[in-house]
Parts: structure tokens; C-alpha cells; sequence
């Protein structure tokens, strides 16, 4: 839509309902339920990588077989959210990118560069719409879309990071597995809010 959208084409997974994902940024986007469950991987990754639990719910998951030509393995996505702002202290509905190779072992690729930590709210975000809550990683941060209207706020997300790569060295003529998931995270009670994509 003449946006600056960073990407010309892609695959959206969200916590909500992906039809209202295209901008302007004019409402809240909090779609899901508490029937719509979560996903117990996305649960042990964010665990064993942050020490917190997740609980999570309203997950939505791709996830195929592949057999690579060659070694090296990339994928680019971002992480969109309606919890920048207010509530990127809070919260942290997190997105996983989990390979599994043929012997079973399963990393997650979404993480923020140069850490351990799964892309979130919590782990990139700019203080520009909440001055209590400090940045962190804001170099991987790229913008909100917070009162923007027209083809200017390119979802209706209040905040995004810019363009991450999910990458790794794969084996070719391996069978390997990708399973991308994105939830809300409920914490220490049912969070439905706030969707991410």
C-alpha cells in the first residue's frame, strides 16, 4: 500500500485474527481466547532461555519438513505487537523459529543477535511511548505505528523491530523440520490481549 513496510511478501502468524493485520494503526487488536491454547514448545524455550515461565496461549504455528540443497540455512521475519508501548515491560507474547535436526536436537532461531534471548517485547523495545519502562536492544527496534494514519502505519500493530534473519549451518540432504510459532504469553494468569504477529 505504498508503505514503508519493509517486506514486499511474506507469511503473517499472529495471535489474533491476521485479516486485521494491515494498517492504519486504528484500534486495538486483541482477538483470541482463553479456548484458543498454547504451545508447550514455545513454553519449554522461552523457560529454559529466560528462567520464566510462559504459559502460553492463542498460539499459531507453521511448521514443514525440509531437505536442504545447501548448507546454509536463512529466513527473514520481524516481531509486530500491540503491547509496544504501555504494556512492553509487562508482557512478552514471544515468537520461536525451532529447527530440529535428524537426530532430534532443536534450537531456536528467533533470537535477539548476539544473545540467548527470544525475540519479544521484553528483549527489543525503544522507551519513546513509555518513559518508565527503559530500552533494550533498541538498535533492532524500527518503529510505531502509535497515531499514524494512512499508508504510512503499514499494520495495525502499535510497534515493530526491524527485519531479523533466522539463520544456521544445516547439513545438505538432511531431512530437518521448522516449526515457527507465536503466542501470548499468560505468565501467571490467562493473557488473551494485546496480539502479536
Amino acid at each position: 500500500n505504498s508503505s514503508v513496510f519493509p517486506m514486499e511478501g511474506g507469511i503473517v502468524l499472529t495471535t489474533g485474527d491476521a485479516m486485521r493485520a494491515p494498517g492504519p494503526e486504528n484500534t486495538t487488536l486483541s482477538d483470541g481466547t482463553k479456548e484458543w491454547g498454547g504451545d508447550a514448545d514455545l513454553d519449554a524455550i522461552v523457560l529454559a532461555e529466560t528462567g520464566l515461565p510462559m504459559n502460553s496461549t492463542n498460539a499459531t504455528v507453521l511448521e514443514f519438513d525440509f531437505v536442504p540443497l545447501i548448507s546454509n540455512f536463512s529466513f527473514e521475519f520481524l516481531f509486530a505487537s500491540e503491547e509496544y508501548g504501555d504494556f512492553q515491560c509487562d508482557f512478552s507474547d514471544t515468537f520461536a523459529f525451532l529447527l530440529t535436526d535428524s537426530d532430534g536436537n532443536t534450537t531456536n532461531l528467533a533470537l535477539v543477535p548476539g544473545t540467548t534471548q527470544p525475540v519479544s517485547v521484553v528483549t527489543i523495545r525503544d522507551q519513546e511511548y513509555n518513559d518508565n519502562c527503559p530500552s533494550v536492544n533498541p538498535e533492532y527496534f524500527d518503529r510505531y505505528t502509535i497515531g499514524i494514519d494512512g499508508p504510512l502505519a503499514e499494520s495495525n500493530y502499535q510497534g515493530r523491530t526491524k527485519t531479523l534473519t533466522a539463520q544456521a549451518t544445516v547439513v545438505p540432504n538432511t531431512q530437518y523440520h521448522i516449526k515457527m510459532v507465536i503466542a501470548d504469553r499468560g505468565g501467571d494468569f490467562e493473557d488473551t490481549r494485546w496480539d502479536s504477529a
